[in-house]
């Protein structure tokens, strides 16, 4: 453990933050929630768009809606998991509910039968999308929970989200192993794989992590007090600057890392020229495997950002992270076409900048949680990560919505064989989006509100309430 973080440790027992091999089995369903996370992005709008003959506006539009789907239902599940616990909890029980839903989902939308149109990939996405919202929101929310410290929630949510990178290597590297074995990288083989992977793990270690920790209770409730409703909840949050700030740099993150998964198959093999252009053994390997580079550096540079952030808080190691990226788009302007190593170089250094924002940013909203609990007198972490989940999916849906259709108006062809105007406009999407939403997170995240010495005053306020309460 780092010294910071051992230093605000109280003992486990009081804490129940499972150690070692129990925090890994804790954090196992991150393992296979990655399939859907960046991989779905990558490989499947492309996959409907060009082999199942959808074409880019139709795919890109489909993408789009149902992200924008997740603005009503995100926040809505994320405040009914708050305000109706169960007798067996607010998290475990729907994460166990929702996990068979979303393996139907997952095999339903990597096998699609023949003659599959838009009318299907509408349906199994939205469908999958509820039950990918809820195991996720109530898993990240369970962690957040886990312990009311500043330097300690990074560094839980540091190892959630190392699971979570784990897992992304994996799911990306067995559609490339699988495509060499049968000597087919075509993106149904890619798709087919991550499926199978996610279908098969997700049961699996749902039902590993419900036994690895214990739920939080919920603060305790007047008799004569009333729940919050949810659009009551939802006109609180829109007051609390704190929390727009954060889900604006949540969203602008989602449409940097959307547009950077969005374009990828079309950015290294028409634009960056790496279709073959690298064999091992008389093999050609496929530019798929440049997103190992990146998640390897994003799972090497978690402990680093952790780091840092005990020095400068979480909001500076964030905004330091985006001006790493904004160095590394900035180098594909003068990156030599054709060279898999010069690419490999890229995508490493995005890697280690991708790593910070997704757990420091959690972490910065189990904060903001604390200030919101002040002034509501309620817990309501689902709610609040449900808003960033949202928040980020639609960052995520938006550069496939806008650009494809762009693309497709620029006569640019999802099969290949660009050149000129077309692959310009794909060279200004593939740089010019993630520079500017990079800029803009590090004027949002430099002075935020919410310091260490801030929150350990919300903590204080909050331990008086909780005192303050009969019996």
């Amino acid at each position: 453990m780092d010294e910071q973080a051992r230093r605000e440790d109280k003992p486990a027992t009081e804490q129940d933050v499972p150690s070692g091999f129990r925090f890994f089995l804790f954090a196992s369903p991150q393992l296979a929630l990655a399939t859907l996370g960046v991989p779905i992005v990558i490989y499947l709008p492309a996959y409907y768009a060009g082999p199942l003959g959808l074409g880019l506006a139709t795919t890109g539009f489909i993408f789009m809606l149902t992200r924008f789907w997740d603005v009503f239902t995100d926040g809505l599940l994320g405040w009914a998991v708050d305000r109706f616990p169960t007798r067996w909890g607010r998290r475990k029980v729907w994460m166990l509910i929702s996990t068979p839903l979303m393996v139907i989902g997952t095999v339903a939308i990597c096998f699609p039968p023949k003659g599959s149109g838009a009318g299907y990939l509408l349906f199994w996405l939205t469908f999958i999308y509820i039950w990918w919202t809820l195991i996720h929101l109530c898993h990240i929310a369970w962690a957040a929970e886990l312990s009311d410290r500043y330097d300690e929630r990074s560094r839980i949510q540091s190892r959630v989200l190392a699971v979570y990178f784990s897992g992304l290597l994996l799911v990306l590297t067995a559609p490339i192993l699988v495509g060499a074995i049968m000597g087919d990288t075509g993106l149904e083989t890619k798709v087919h794989a991550m499926g199978i992977y996610a279908a098969v793990l997700l049961p699996i270690t749902v039902v590993a992590a419900v036994f690895m920790a214990r739920e939080k209770k919920p603060p305790p409730r007047r008799a004569d007090e009333r729940p919050m409703g949810f659009f009551e909840g939802l006109h609180l949050a829109a007051r609390n600057p704190a929390l727009l700030r954060l889900l604006a740099v949540d969203m602008l993150a989602g449409l940097a890392g959307g547009t950077a998964s969005g374009l990828f198959v079309y950015v290294t093999t028409d634009l960056f020229k790496l279709q073959g252009a690298l064999t091992i053994a008389g093999i050609a390997l496929d530019p798929g495997a440049l997103l190992i580079f990146t998640y390897a550096g994003a799972f090497f540079g978690v402990p680093l950002w952790l780091k840092l952030s005990y020095r400068v808080g979480k909001h500076r190691a964030v905004a330091a992270s985006a001006l790493l990226t904004v160095c590394g788009f900035l180098y594909t302007l003068v990156m030599p076409k054709g060279d898999f190593l010069a690419a490999a170089l890229f995508y490493l250094v995005n890697g280690v900048a991708f790593g910070a924002a997704p757990f420091l940013d959690r972490a910065m909203l189990a904060d903001v949680v604390d200030l919101d609990q002040t002034q509501s007198g309620e817990q309501r972490t689902g709610f609040f990560f449900a808003l960033m989940s949202m928040t980020n999916k639609i960052g995520y849906a938006l550069p496939v919505g806008i650009l494809y259709p762009l693309l497709e108006l620029v006569n640019f062809n999802p099969n290949g064989g660009n050149s000129g105007a077309p692959l310009m406009w794909l060279a200004a999407m593939f740089v010019g989006v993630p520079i500017l939403c990079k800029l803009l997170i590090v004027a949002l995240t430099w002075n935020f509100p919410i310091t260490r010495e801030m929150q350990a005053a919300l903590r204080a306020q909050l331990s008086e309430q909780d005192d303050a309460q009969p019996g």
